[in-house]
C-alpha cells in the first residue's frame, strides 16, 4: 500500500513540474527588436497595438528593444549586429534600406516582418507578396498608379509637365519613380526625373523648375520623408506649383494633395503577422505580405486654398481633408 501511495505521489509531482514547466515556456519574455530605420513611431504604435491585442503585453510577456540608426547605413549593420548577439526572437524592421541590412545581418531563421518597404520583391526583399521564400513577411506603403494619376489629372485636367522627386540610388523610389512616368505618359503628361542626394540639391532642383512643371511630385523614399519634402511645400506654397505627394505625412505638413498609406494601419497589419508567428508558430513564408487598399486620397485645405485649386464634388466629398488650422 505504502509503495502504492508512493508511486501516485511521485506521479502527481512530476505531472505539477511539467505543467509548471509549460507554463513558464508559455509566459518567457519574448525580446523584439524594433528597427525603425529613422523613426515612424505611428507605425511603431500600430505595430505594438496590433501584439497586445494578441496578447503580447509590454514589461509582461514580451520586451521591445528600440533602435533608430537615423538612415546610417553602418549604424544600421551596427543595429542588426546587435539583435543577432540578442538572438532576438523577431524583428519589426522599416524601410526598404533598412530592411536590405536586416535582411542581410540576421539569421536566416530569425523571423523579419517589414514596413513601409514600397517594393519589397522588386527590391529582392521576398520573392512575391504571395510567398516571400525566406524569413521575411511584412507590409508595403505601395499605392496602386491609378490612384496617382487619377487624382491628378482631376485636380489638374490641363497639367501637361511634372518634376518627380525621388532620392538617387534609392531602389523602392528609383522603381516608383520609373512606373509611375511610364502611366503619367500614357495620359499624355511629360515627366522630368529629379534624383538629388540631399535636401539642399532638392531646393536647387525645385527653384530651377519654377515655371517649367505644373506640379511636382514626390516619392515615398527616406530622402522625401526625411526632410525633403518639407522642402517642396515651402516653395510650392510660394509659388502657387502643387505637390502631388506620396506620403501621408507631407500631405499633413502642406504638400497640396495625394493617395497615401497610413503608417499606423500599415503597423498594424505587420503586428498581426508577428502575432501569428510569435503565438500560432507560422513562419513567414506561410503567410502573405500586402499593401493599403483602398489608400487614403488626402486634400491639404490650405495649401488648396492658396493655390485656388478647385476641387471636383465627387473628391470634394470623398477625400480626406487636412486642416492645419485645427
Amino acid at each position: 500500500m505504502g509503495i502504492r501511495f508512493t508511486n501516485v505521489f511521485i506521479g502527481i509531482l512530476l505531472v505539477f513540474f511539467s505543467i509548471n514547466s509549460f507554463s513558464s515556456e508559455k509566459s518567457a519574455l519574448l525580446t523584439v527588436g524594433l528597427s525603425v530605420w529613422s523613426g515612424y513611431p505611428e507605425s511603431v504604435k500600430g505595430f505594438k497595438h496590433a501584439m497586445q491585442e494578441g496578447g503580447f503585453i509590454e514589461g509582461d510577456n514580451v520586451n521591445y528593444i528600440l533602435k533608430a540608426s537615423n538612415t546610417d547605413k553602418n549604424k544600421q549593420r551596427e543595429i542588426a549586429s546587435q539583435f543577432k548577439d540578442l538572438k532576438v526572437d523577431l524583428v519589426y524592421s522599416l524601410t526598404t534600406p533598412g530592411t536590405i541590412i536586416i535582411k542581410e545581418i540576421l539569421p536566416a531563421d530569425t523571423p523579419i516582418v517589414f514596413s513601409i518597404v514600397t517594393y519589397p520583391a522588386d527590391s529582392g526583399l521576398i520573392e512575391s507578396f504571395e510567398y516571400s521564400g525566406n524569413n521575411l513577411v511584412g507590409t508595403s506603403n505601395y499605392v496602386p498608379l491609378n490612384h496617382h494619376v487619377d487624382l491628378l489629372t482631376n485636380m489638374l485636367p490641363e497639367a501637361k509637365k511634372v518634376a518627380i522627386f525621388h532620392r538617387k540610388g534609392e531602389p523602392n523610389s528609383k522603381i516608383q519613380t520609373a512606373s509611375l512616368t511610364r502611366a503619367f505618359k500614357r495620359q499624355g503628361i511629360k515627366v522630368i526625373n529629379q534624383a538629388p542626394v540631399s535636401i539642399e540639391e532638392v531646393k536647387t532642383m525645385a527653384l530651377s523648375l519654377i515655371g517649367k512643371v505644373d506640379a511636382f511630385v514626390t516619392t515615398t523614399d527616406t530622402l522625401m520623408q526625411g526632410g525633403g519634402e518639407k522642402a517642396l511645400i515651402d516653395i510650392s506654397l510660394k509659388n502657387k506649383l502643387p505637390i502631388l505627394s506620396s506620403n501621408k505625412s507631407g500631405i499633413e505638413n502642406g504638400s497640396t494633395f495625394g493617395p497615401a498609406a497610413d503608417f499606423y494601419t500599415l503597423g498594424f497589419m505587420s503586428g498581426t503577422k508577428a502575432v501569428q508567428i510569435l503565438l500560432r508558430n507560422k513562419t513567414p513564408a506561410q503567410l502573405e505580405s500586402e499593401f493599403q487598399n483602398p489608400p487614403l486620397i488626402m486634400l491639404n485645405k490650405q495649401s488648396i486654398d492658396k493655390l485656388g485649386l478647385t476641387v471636383p464634388s465627387r473628391l470634394h466629398s470623398s477625400a480626406k481633408w487636412v486642416d492645419t488650422t485645427k
